[in-house]
């Protein structure tokens, strides 16, 4: 045992769990690993081992389910500034070799557990870092260390010129490093252009996951009328708008949505008589179209999580196929359906089985039985996927024909 790997606090698999550690996975849950009597404080750095020694530095989250994040499998390295940095510096560096983000100045810079960095998700949207924590454990650990990730990230090739942190998610203050951000950001994607709250908008103020996707919906939007569920800032509604859609239809609970959505429009200078904004749940929205014989060449449902841990999937699940049903009652005969889901508990095999069951649905005789896929996508390319860490493909799309 080196000098170094002596003074961390050393922690017990209670599982076999070296090979999967080994191939990737970046996380030990509660069953999996033991914590003595005194547990080391939510973000400490330890050593794991099992019967043939050390495996992995963690920072350990005594708190959580997931009780320890994998930080490196050398034991002995110095998990300092410069470590922080380079993780930082190589993300950049392969985000700047992508062609996707080629007319986009808004991408997330660091994934996370898939680029090395547990725990720590970084959006720049036209030069603003906004930074985010998952829990106390890694607020704790990453927070000293993320000057050091900042500049790694410009070492990179990213422009930076303020960072927002808006702290763990549990109550921790967010807060500015050098000049604070405006409360919008303007960002380009191809044609269309956002305003980004990255003070008070959802996650770090825009689902950039969903790119891809959104250039999938451009790209089959043409002279359709299109329903988009939903719709928060209207991603999916301008990328339709832009791709020569007839008619965009756009529905959201909440108001301060819409708002932003008829803002985007603005900013991306599409006309706003070829869209409909609606403010309204979009259960109750599609119930009322029903009975009022509307149809769409293009329905977009983009719901949050219906599965926020896996106990509830089986209400997720049941969630996900009312909507479907909804969804494909309002589909024009010769349309196109598009279901997305953001919850890492729902795979893509549970929305497919969603989708077989509404085939033979009896509102639908018929109809369902042609429902075809299209395009199967998952977040976007500068959103990567550990091959062992399958909890890391959370972002499930699917593009299909009736």
């Amino acid at each position: 045992m080196s000098p170094h790997e002596a003074q961390r606090p050393r922690l017990r698999l209670l599982k076999p769990l070296r090979a999967s550690l080994m191939q990737g996975h970046p996380w030990l849950f509660d069953r999996a690993l033991g914590l003595p009597a005194a547990p080391p404080a939510p973000g400490a750095v330890a050593v794991v081992e099992d019967h043939d020694g050390a495996i992995a530095q963690v920072f350990v989250d005594p708190d959580s389910p997931i009780r320890a994040r994998v930080l490196t499998l050398d034991v002995d390295e110095r998990l300092d500034d410069a470590w922080a940095h380079d993780r930082a510096q190589a993300a950049a560096r392969r985000r700047s070799r992508d062609p996707a983000l080629v007319g986009c100045d808004g991408l997330r810079a660091l994934h996370g557990e898939a680029d090395g960095c547990p725990g720590l998700v970084v959006d720049v949207y036209a030069g603003v870092a906004v930074a985010m924590f998952d829990g106390r454990a890694a607020a704790a650990f990453w927070t000293p260390r993320l000057p050091a990730v900042l500049r790694g990230l410009v070492a990179g090739g990213v422009d930076l010129d303020r960072t927002w942190v808006k702290g763990d998610r549990r109550g921790a203050p967010p807060y500015a490093i050098g000049p604070a951000p405006p409360e919008v950001v303007e960002i380009r994607e191809d044609d269309a252009r956002f305003g980004v709250d990255v003070i008070s908008g959802q996650k770090t103020g825009f689902f950039l996951d969903q790119r891809d996707n959104r250039r999938c919906v451009a790209a089959h939007a043409a002279g359709a009328e299109v329903l988009n569920l939903f719709c928060y800032n209207g991603g999916f509604s301008l990328k339709a708008g832009l791709g020569g859609a007839a008619r965009v239809t756009s529905v959201d609970s909440a108001p301060r949505a819409i708002e932003s959505l008829a803002d985007n429009l603005r900013r991306t200078g599409l006309p706003p008589e070829a869209h409909e904004l609606v403010c309204a749940d979009a259960f109750e929205f599609l119930a009322q179209a029903r009975r009022q014989g509307r149809t769409w060449d293009l329905v977009i449902a983009d719901p949050p999580s219906f599965a926020p841990s896996e106990r509830t999937k089986g209400t997720a699940l049941r969630g996900y196929a009312r909507l479907v049903e909804a969804c494909l009652d309002v589909v024009d005969a010769e349309g196109r359906f598009a279901l997305a889901s953001c919850s890492s508990h729902v795979t893509e095999q549970d929305l497919l089985g969603v989708l077989a069951s509404a085939a033979i649905r009896p509102s639908a005789p018929g109809r369902g039985a042609a429902l075809r896929v299209r395009y199967a996508g998952g977040a976007a390319t500068d959103h990567p996927i550990l091959p062992a860490f399958p909890e890391g493909r959370y972002l499930k799309f699917l593009l299909c024909d009736l």
